[in-house]
């Protein structure tokens, strides 16, 4: 959506072909929230992406007229994580760019986040320009802007190849109907391993899970006291967030354990449930007497380095592919979009420089 929205402005003409209907229910930028963050990036250019991307998305909220994006702030919560880590490294980075993040010692986070349960030796950090995004919602939205901004949507039409001809690229749906176009994005999430088989041994499909529990009191939970959050140890990692407009607080998990099939039904297992009640009771207790309403999973295409994929297809100068969010992606819908769309361009953009496949999975040069 974000390419498709960066290439009209750029005066292209484009078709969007979607498998299912948007919000799609089974992908994995359908859900209710997504967090929007700057830390535990150890590169920069990440750090400059997601604030381009923030900008984008206040004006996406703005055009559209609906809240979809929310800045209560970053929680961050670690123990016994080495100092080459994500976290460890990610914070350095932000604050050497001139982040204002806060280092709070427990006895600050129990006051200002009474909800957490926070020991003496874990790690705290608070960055208050930290968010989240209704993502479902801003699928919607941004659904609509595309229609207005003259975008064709081929709804319901999952596509089941991709032909490149010597002067154009034919786009074939499951139906025999038939897009042909000069080049084409594929951004087809897990299903790209079915588009591109040449892939699957180079990407892991992993399956992650959330529950959604309704707090005793909702008043506790509420954005305007409550953040979004991450509690991570070197053999799991939480995320979550406040009290959502659709009346429950997600937990979810990140530690990217269960392979998946794109294909496989996304309902939480039973043993994901009790793990997350037993997360809630040790690190939010407040929240452990709420009642676990439900849960859902959504699937992680993940390279091996976790950097996304922005570059043309094997042996290809006609289609690009454009995925791979290796489980952080759609925060940086506000500001990928230039970046698919420079690289359709054959425009040099280094922000995008940390994508192309090069030799990152074959050694096969592109």
């Amino acid at each position: 959506m974000a390419a498709a929205l960066e290439l009209r402005s750029r005066g292209h003409e484009v078709t969007l072909c979607e498998r299912g209907t948007i919000p799609a229910a089974d992908a994995s930028s359908t859900d209710v929230s997504k967090a929007i963050r700057r830390v535990h990036y150890p590169e920069e250019e990440y750090v400059e992406l997601v604030t381009r991307a923030a900008q984008q998305w206040a004006k996406w909220q703005e055009r559209s007229g609906s809240s979809i994006y929310h800045q209560p702030g970053l929680l961050s919560i670690s123990r016994d994580l080495p100092a080459h880590s994500k976290v460890h490294s990610g914070f350095e980075t932000t604050k050497r760019l001139g982040a204002e993040i806060e280092t709070l010692s427990a006895d600050e986070a129990r006051r200002r986040f009474p909800q957490f349960a926070v020991q003496a030796e874990d790690t705290i950090f608070f960055d208050p320009w930290g968010g989240y995004l209704r993502s479902g919602e801003a699928l919607t939205q941004l659904a609509t802007i595309a229609r207005s901004d003259g975008i064709q949507i081929r709804e319901s039409m999952p596509v089941q190849q991709v032909d490149e001809q010597s002067d154009r690229v034919d786009i074939v749906g499951a139906n025999g109907e038939t897009v042909s176009c000069d080049r084409a994005i594929v951004s087809a999430g897990p299903w790209v391993i079915r588009l591109f088989p040449e892939l699957q041994r180079h990407l892991r499909i992993t399956r992650q899970q959330m529950a959604f529990f309704v707090p005793p009191d909702p008043q506790e939970f509420r954005r305007e006291v409550f953040p979004v959050w991450s509690v991570l140890a070197p053999d799991n990692a939480w995320y979550g967030f406040p009290f959502l407009d659709e009346g429950y607080v997600k937990v979810a998990e990140d530690n990217k354990v269960l392979d998946a099939d794109p294909d496989s039904d996304r309902e939480p297992t039973e043993k994901f449930l009790s793990e997350a009640r037993e997360f809630v009771a040790e690190r939010i207790p407040a929240l452990s007497d709420g009642e676990l309403v439900g849960g859902r999973s959504c699937l992680y295409s993940n390279t091996p380095d976790d950097h996304f994929v922005v570059d043309w297809a094997p042996d290809s100068s006609r289609v690009l592919i454009a995925g791979c969010g290796c489980g952080h992606g759609f925060k940086f819908g506000g500001a990928i979009g230039p970046v698919i769309a420079d690289a359709v361009e054959d425009r040099d953009n280094p922000l995008g420089r940390l994508f192309r496949i090069n030799q990152r999975f074959s050694g096969e040069k592109n």
